[in-house]
């Protein structure tokens, strides 16, 4: 009786004491590194509004949890303004960051030094990268795994969500310009994503968007805005890939094996345009692949490349067309694919998808998850990413002058 009773005291103790409360820790100064170190689960990292320059890498090494990550966000309203002037700005490598509402700026001189506002890599499962600007970098976010010890580690369950990436200028370097260059990992969401502006002037002069490529899978690519020419033109730019280029090194490959770029990938609701010179979409040995109420505007369209990929694509316009090539395969399901949609979209030009006739893509094949561009409700009636009438306008994803 006596042992039940402390029980029931000790369980009603627990029951009501306070939850542990998380350590909010003003940073006012360049070195973030001396702050980071030291970081806990739950702690969240306020940085007072100003301006800031990284000169050495900014290491977040240690985990925080699901249930208490650790956050590295602005103080009060106001700009964050981190000036990067080295290879990688933030590195993450520990379980559980969040990182949100910043503004980076690629500030090198020699544009091949300034390589990713952030590389996420290794042991980082459960990253949040939200609502950040990064401005002048080659590939802004860049995720990888890490060899140690013999094994691979890879980072899982990243979202990568509402961040502006774009380049003021074309990027005079030969290393890979690509936005967001994932290589590796598995259940990466990339979502309400502003793209743009990505030349690269050496080399093979060939950049993308952004892909998940190095055996990974499971991604999820929805609701983006891709505008591959958007203040300045040139160069070979293609919209979103899974697959990307290919992976030539299977170290760097999950499980050492490049023979498929991504499995079970499903990119839907994006509109991607102004990729002159080459696709929208385009699938590099991507395996059960599934493309959703795309639109697809000023490009080659789609390309469904080699032995390993094989795709669904339902519900899309597609400004161009839709190929097989060596070896790709995709079924189709009630597409609409033009060489010229201006009869469908008058005033594409001028970023402005309201259809001439609003009927003719109330049509789609039913049996696809479809989601609205303007507001990720479920839709199934609408051909293309939204559905009318609009929600939004493509001024809303825009970033300010």
């Amino acid at each position: 009786m006596i042992r039940a009773l402390i029980l029931l005291a000790s369980t009603l103790l627990i029951a009501l004491s306070p939850a542990v409360q998380a350590t909010d820790i003003l940073i006012a100064d360049d070195d973030f590194n001396k702050f980071l170190s030291k970081a806990k689960p739950g702690d969240i990292f306020s940085i007072y509004p100003g301006r800031y320059k990284v000169t050495r890498t900014i290491k977040l090494a240690a985990n925080g949890t699901k249930e208490a990550p650790i956050t590295i966000r602005p103080s009060k309203a106001g700009k964050v303004v981190i000036e990067v002037d080295t290879q990688i700005g933030f590195k993450i490598s520990g379980k559980n960051w969040i990182v949100e509402d910043l503004d980076f700026v690629g500030i090198c001189v020699t544009h091949s030094t300034c390589e990713h506002a952030m590389q996420i890599v290794g042991n980082a499962d459960g990253a949040i990268i939200r609502n950040n600007s990064m401005v002048d970098f080659n590939s802004a976010i860049k995720g990888n795994g890490d060899l140690t010890d013999n094994r691979q580690y890879f980072p899982d369950h990243v979202l990568i969500e509402k961040n502006k990436i774009y380049n003021r200028t074309p990027r005079q370097t030969r290393t890979p310009v690509t936005p967001i260059d994932v290589v590796g990992g598995r259940f990466w969401t990339i979502r309400e994503n502003f793209i743009a502006d990505f030349q690269k002037l050496e080399g093979n002069q060939i950049s993308m968007a952004g892909f998940l490529k190095g055996n990974s899978d499971n991604g999820l690519i929805e609701k983006n805005l891709v505008i591959c020419e958007w203040k300045h033109k040139g160069g070979i730019r293609l919209g979103l890939s899974l697959g990307g280029g290919g992976t030539t090194n299977p170290q760097f490959c999950q499980g050492r094996s490049c023979k498929i770029e991504h499995y079970k990938g499903t990119i839907r609701s994006n509109v991607i345009m102004n990729c002159p010179a080459d696709v929208g979409l385009y699938l590099n040995d991507a395996a059960n692949t599934t493309v959703v109420n795309n639109t697809i505007i000023n490009t080659l369209g789609i390309d469904v490349r080699f032995n390993g990929s094989f795709a669904t694509i339902a519900n899309n316009i597609v400004h161009g067309r839709i190929k097989e090539r060596d070896g790709g395969r995709y079924r189709g399901y009630n597409n609409i694919v033009e060489e010229d949609l201006a009869d469908i979209f008058p005033r594409a030009a001028f970023n402005d998808f309201t259809p001439k006739d609003m009927s003719s893509l109330k049509d789609a094949a039913f049996g696809f998850e479809g989601i609205d561009f303007c507001t990720g409700k479920p839709q199934e009636d609408w051909v293309g990413a939204f559905a009318y009438p609009m929600a939004c306008s493509i001024a809303d994803f825009l970033p300010s002058p």
